[in-house]
Parts: structure tokens; C-alpha cells; sequence
């Protein structure tokens, strides 16, 4: 049975980096008396949820809720392109209780690196491999809640093979840069990972918003030069 008091003790010896205090509101240490109303509250393979015993800038005490990924890894968002289109999958998700247009991701497997799981996220979900995969940046989905940022990536990839409709997967759209457009316009993608992708390749000038030439020293000319960069390791 799970005891949230020794369970959250284990996990700050075992993962100290999800307790640092570097300033403002600091995370207290736990005593037996405060079993009922804070400590580790579930846990599966996937996420941890913590409620977290915190002293407050002006001094006064309470709890934040917060949610750690269970693998010490984050987790992997992949912006697929095929042959200058964007690869968009309708997924349901069970949070919102609705379809969503949407770019593959999923959580990191133990022991596994951020670019593994971009690579077996669109095998998953796409049935296709990539013929290049680049990390393009970093994001956080929701800086009140959850503890870990995800890697951002940008592929270029086969057709589309088999789905996975096994997690509620219905169906591919390929879309171009108008589209895409028309969509974001209409409200039609909504989804976190897939917008924050979408600006930073639109940044760094990277299919399906590829730039015959840009200015030198350019912001976008940089980021153009760190995914070169980056593709190569």
C-alpha cells in the first residue's frame, strides 16, 4: 500500500533534483504529522503526483501540487514532415475528453534518451521511420504543474504507414504552410507541443517554412546553423 510519507522521502533521496530550492517559495521537509496532507500521492509507470509542503516568500506555509515524469528522462515531441508537408495526427485524448489535431509524442521509457523516444514516438504513431531527425529546442507544457520539459524535434519522414488507432489515433492529415495556417486561424490546433513546434521551425526557417536565403546573423539564420549542428551529431 502506498504510504505517502516514506514514499515521498525515497524519492528525495533518490531524485534530488526534483526538490531544489533556489529561491522564492521553498520545498519543507516532511515529519510524520504531515502524512494526511502532503507527500507522494500516486504514482504509475508514467507520472508522479507530489504535494509538496512549501514556505511561501512571506513566510507562511501551505501546498502545491505538482506532477514529475516517473523516467528521469522528459519525453519527446516530433514535428514529422513528408515531402514538404506537415504530418498531423486526429488524436482523442482522454484529459479533455475530445479529438485533437496533434503532433506525435510520448513519455521517455527508463534509461531511455530524448532522441530514442522522438524515434520510436513516430514508428509508434506514424508506422514510418525518420530519415533525419533533429532536435530543434526545449519546452515546458505548463509551468504550475508539471516538473519536466519536453524535447522538440523536427523529422522528415516516409508516407504514413500503419496507425496507432490501439490509442485512439483516427486518422493523418498533411498539410501545408496555408493550411497550416488556416487551421491555427480557425482554432483548429490547439495542442501545446504542436503549436510551440510549429514557431520554432517557422524561426529557423525549416520545412515546411524553408527560406532560400536569410539575412546573416539573423536569429533565424543562427538556429539555422545549430540544427545544422545538431543534425550532425
Amino acid at each position: 500500500m502506498l504510504d505517502p510519507f516514506e514514499e515521498y522521502n525515497e524519492l528525495r533521496r533518490s531524485r534530488p533534483d526534483l526538490f531544489v530550492n533556489p529561491h522564492a517559495t521553498v520545498i519543507q521537509d516532511l515529519d510524520p504529522s504531515d502524512r494526511e496532507a502532503f507527500g507522494l500521492r500516486y504514482r504509475d509507470p508514467y507520472v508522479i503526483l507530489l504535494r509538496d509542503k512549501v514556505r511561501f516568500p512571506d513566510g507562511s506555509e501551505g501546498g502545491y501540487v505538482r506532477i514529475v515524469h516517473a523516467a528521469e528522462g522528459a519525453g519527446a515531441a516530433i514535428l514529422p514532415v513528408h515531402e514538404g508537408k506537415v504530418v498531423l495526427v486526429e488524436h482523442f485524448r482522454h484529459a479533455t475528453r475530445r479529438s485533437h489535431w496533434k503532433i506525435p509524442r510520448g513519455f521517455c521509457a527508463p534509461n531511455e534518451t530524448v532522441a530514442d523516444t522522438a524515434a520510436r514516438e513516430l514508428t509508434k504513431e506514424l508506422g514510418c521511420a525518420a530519415k533525419r531527425l533533429c532536435r530543434i529546442g526545449t519546452m515546458h507544457a505548463d509551468t504550475g504543474l508539471i516538473a519536466h520539459s519536453t524535447g522538440l524535434f523536427w523529422a522528415e519522414v516516409g508516407p504514413p504507414g500503419r496507425l496507432d488507432t490501439s490509442e485512439g489515433i483516427r486518422q493523418v492529415a498533411l498539410c501545408d504552410r496555408a493550411e497550416l495556417s488556416a487551421w491555427m486561424s480557425r482554432g483548429d490546433i490547439t495542442d501545446s507541443f504542436t503549436l510551440s513546434a510549429l514557431s520554432l521551425v517557422q524561426e529557423l526557417g525549416l520545412p515546411p517554412y524553408a527560406r532560400e536565403s536569410l539575412p546573416a546573423g539573423s536569429h533565424a539564420q543562427e538556429g539555422r546553423e545549430q540544427f545544422a549542428v545538431s543534425e550532425r551529431m
